[in-house]
């Protein structure tokens, strides 16, 4: 939530014959009311990983059956103000935030308030906070922002006392700044605090971000170790390339949200727009990362060394890297060029 300074009183109510019919507030749970969706037990939502589609999956003895909800509509002859057909809107909707979703869930809190639906830890909401009040020192002092990032070195130059009474000192100046009374201090430590918790999400998907990068330092020892090993650096080799694709892709993501906040005072004067701004990009990285987090469990047990387990990594490392960044044309020839036995699935969830 964020505080806004000097919101501007609300206007007069008016006549009843001029107020504009208001519209019913949004559902807050999941609710389908024809019989069909209830016709299966274990029935859930998600998006097919190939295509993005959302559909309903249906589990049956013979496996489990997708249907995508456009379809449903037109079966089920639903027009486009029956509750069932706004529903399916809402978990198609909702899909992008949350790999699942079941009958009875809660609607995704990015779709009703804007807040996100998961946690970050105590570690990252101090991270940004150090990060927020060592940019209001940086900007007092005049000096050039010097983004610092990293946890540790945050917390100890913030603990070190002549810091804390520059930041204490900045409070006032970024009040003056922002053209309030002395006495509305309170208003910038608010404000301060608002912001940090929305960048708190920024740094756990930071420490993601990490997993990933780790993952390719743990390809690139592997290629020195099969150097000399044609069929597995024929693996390898496309691997690094597609790699390097998808890091850019992230590293420029994070230093867009970097630079975008990095001017403090400006930030504070608009921040509404500055929240809207990294809550975009931290719903478009967090669904971008979570797609990785089995990949980071997986290779964060690797031994770096010449092993079956090591090249099967690669090879499912390979599919996921190709099916996300080869042009279509490459993708559809290599998942023709692949055995019907190889156990691969393009339903897995993001």
């Amino acid at each position: 939530m964020t505080t806004e300074i000097d919101a501007p009183e609300e206007a007069s109510e008016q006549s009843q014959e001029s107020e504009p019919v208001s519209e019913a507030p949004p559902e807050t749970t999941i609710i389908l009311e024809k019989s069909f969706f209830r016709s299966v037990d274990g029935c859930y939502f998600k998006q097919l990983e190939d295509s993005g589609d959302a559909v309903m999956m249906m589990p049956l003895e013979g496996g489990d059956v997708s249907l995508r909800l456009d379809g449903i509509k037109k079966e089920l002859d639903l027009k486009p103000d029956d509750h069932d057909y706004i529903t399916l809107d809402t978990i198609n909707d909702a899909l992008n935030y949350v790999r699942g979703i079941r009958i009875g869930d809660p609607v995704p809190s990015e779709l009703l308030s804007g807040r996100a639906s998961w946690e970050v830890l105590q570690k990252d909401r101090e991270t940004a906070h150090n990060r927020v009040t060592m940019q209001l020192v940086a900007w007092m002092s005049g000096g050039e922002d010097e983004l610092i990032t990293d946890p540790d070195q945050l917390a100890q130059i913030v603990d070190d006392p002549k810091t804390r009474e520059k930041i204490s000192a900045a409070f006032t100046e970024v009040a003056k700044a922002l053209g309030l009374e002395k006495d509305r201090r309170e208003d910038v430590i608010a404000l301060v605090a608002n912001l940090a918790e929305e960048l708190s999400y920024i740094e756990t998907l930071r420490s993601k971000l990490h997993g990933v990068e780790n993952i390719n330092d743990i390809v690139n020892e592997l290629a020195q170790k099969y150097k000399t090993e044609m069929s597995v650096m024929e693996t390898i080799t496309p691997v690094t390339r597609l790699f390097k694709i998808a890091l850019d892709g992230l590293h420029e993501t994070f230093e867009e949200v970097d630079a975008q906040t990095g001017e403090i005072v400006a930030v504070l004067k608009n921040i509404t727009a500055q929240t809207k701004f990294i809550r975009k990009a931290r719903d478009d990285l967090h669904r971008r990362l979570w797609a990785w987090e089995s990949l980071i469990e997986d290779w964060g047990q690797t031994m770096v060394k010449r092993s079956k387990h090591n090249e099967l990594l690669l090879e499912e490392l390979y599919r996921f890297l190709a099916q996300r960044f080869l042009p279509t044309q490459e993708w559809e020839l290599f998942t023709q060029a692949q055995e019907k036995s190889a156990k691969f699935s393009t339903q897995k969830l993001w």
